[in-house]
Order: C-alpha cells, then sequence, then structure tokens
C-alpha cells in the first residue's frame, strides 16, 4: 500500500510593487515650457546686460 500523500494549499499572491502606471517623477511638469522659461530669462538677462554696458560707454565718452 502506498503512503498517502498530504494535501498542500497554493496561494497566489500579489505582487510586492503594484503596477506603475505612465507618471514620471516630473508628473504634469510641461518641461518643455520649463525650458522656454529659463530661455526667455537667460535672454533677459544678456539684453539687461547689453544695455547696461551701452550706458557705460555712453557715459564714459
Amino acid at each position: 500500500m502506498k503512503p498517502a500523500k498530504k494535501p498542500f494549499v497554493v496561494e497566489i499572491k500579489n505582487p510586492r510593487r503594484l503596477s506603475r502606471g505612465k507618471n514620471s517623477i516630473w508628473d504634469k511638469v510641461d518641461l518643455k515650457a520649463a525650458g522656454d522659461q529659463v530661455t526667455g530669462e537667460l535672454m533677459a538677462e544678456e539684453s539687461a546686460e547689453a544695455v547696461a554696458n551701452k550706458n557705460a560707454g555712453d557715459i564714459s565718452a
């Protein structure tokens, strides 16, 4: 006679990590708009420096 096999239970567990969404670490930040803003600020600084340099040249002349 064969020995009886013990019954066993199979558990299906959820994965530890939830399904990843399509959200990045930047979430809803518009990187193109942020880059355009930085570019605009740099252009404004450069034009302000050019005007300051021009005015400094006019005063010394």
